[in-house]
């Protein structure tokens, strides 16, 4: 099974200053993120594989880790009687 590292940039998900000591990002749905993602790892065979994913703010901007997986091709059982 063939696997990529990704980190994906969240445009439009900063943090911003709350007051002095909170910053804060404004809401935003997990899955709905992840969708242009996935959508460009599909046209290359791969898949996101959620269990691996990780937020990561890095100078308050989001960005999203993990690893794509390559989508294998279902394999077919053929059974064959003889006469």
């Amino acid at each position: 099974m063939n696997a990529k590292i990704f980190s994906y940039k969240v445009e439009g998900i900063k943090l911003e200053p709350q007051d002095r000591q909170l910053k804060i990002s404004k809401n935003f749905d997990r899955k709905a993120v992840l969708e242009p993602l996935k959508e460009t790892l599909k046209t290359e065979n791969y898949h996101v594989d959620e269990s691996s994913l990780s937020y990561k703010l890095i100078d308050d901007q989001l960005y999203i880790q993990g690893l794509a997986v390559e989508l294998e091709a279902p394999k077919t059982v053929g059974f064959q009687f003889n006469k």
